[in-house]
């Protein structure tokens, strides 16, 4: 299974390359054909198309240089595999119960507990750091027990240079430049938030959602992501109480514990 990852980032390697020889062609042709048509053969036409030929040379080379190291369809399969796992997870142990999104505060980076305990009420996480392991007792109860995961809002709400602020312009700001500047999941991001909720929309999202244990739990990849940066942005734990996906828009419903 480690080969399928290197095999494709080896494909997206020799892309590049290409790209690049590609570039350092046309741009190579282009300086000598310009200057010769136009000084020797008295050719604005060949003149043009050398111009033209350094033009796209230097385009292909800037291509070469921005394409990612990891091609969307790597990205594709670690996510699913992922949230696989988590599902598996969670159905082997019959958890049913919403996941609360720590800020990076409460676990020493942006994580998830899931409360063993199958009940409606929310967890109420102690005011220190939990230790950093999959099983931990975040409450002074007996049964104050959870999981505490990693998930797609995890790791997106390390790619911020700096952690947004509290308002709801900085949060759409934050969130917006993850998933339409960074990952190319949606294109608009709208936030309103209140005393102890906060409105997402995201429109033209383009990961599909898929009703699963994973997304009962911790909802959607595109609702981990926006949860994950609520929490991170709060300084508080937040859980995703409800999501509306519509033809060119999802909604998600984020409440505030704290």
């Amino acid at each position: 299974m480690d080969l399928i990852p290197d095999l494709v980032v080896g494909r997206v390697i020799r892309v590049k390359n290409l790209y690049i020889l590609l570039g350092c062609g046309l741009l190579f042709n282009g300086v000598w054909l310009a200057p010769l048509a136009q000084f020797l053969l008295k050719s604005t036409p060949l003149c043009a198309l050398g111009l033209s030929m350094v033009v796209l040379g230097a385009v292909c080379i800037v291509l070469g240089r921005t394409r990612p190291g990891i091609s969307p369809e790597v990205s594709a399969i670690l996510l699913q595999t992922s949230v696989e796992n988590i599902s598996a997870l969670i159905e082997e142990l019959g958890l049913r119960s919403k996941a609360v999104y720590l800020p990076s505060s409460k676990s020493g980076r942006p994580q998830a507990l899931i409360p063993l305990r199958s009940n409606p009420a929310l967890p109420v996480v102690d005011s220190g750091a939990l230790p950093k392991r999959l099983i931990v007792k975040y409450g002074p109860r007996p049964d104050d027990v959870g999981l505490l995961v990693s998930t797609p809002g995890s790791a997106t709400a390390q790619m911020l240079e700096a952690r947004p602020g509290p308002t709801s312009a900085e949060l759409e700001d934050a969130i917006l430049s993850v998933v339409d500047g960074i990952l190319d999941a949606a294109s608009g991001v709208r936030v309103a938030m209140a005393d102890k909720s906060i409105t997402v929309e995201m429109t033209n999202p383009r990961i599909e959602h898929r009703s699963t244990l994973f997304s009962e739990c911790l909802g959607s990849p595109l609702a981990s992501i926006a949860a994950a940066l609520a929490a991170e942005a709060l300084g508080k734990p937040v859980y995703v109480e409800a999501e509306e996906h519509g033809k060119g828009r999802s909604v998600f419903s984020l409440g505030i514990l704290g």
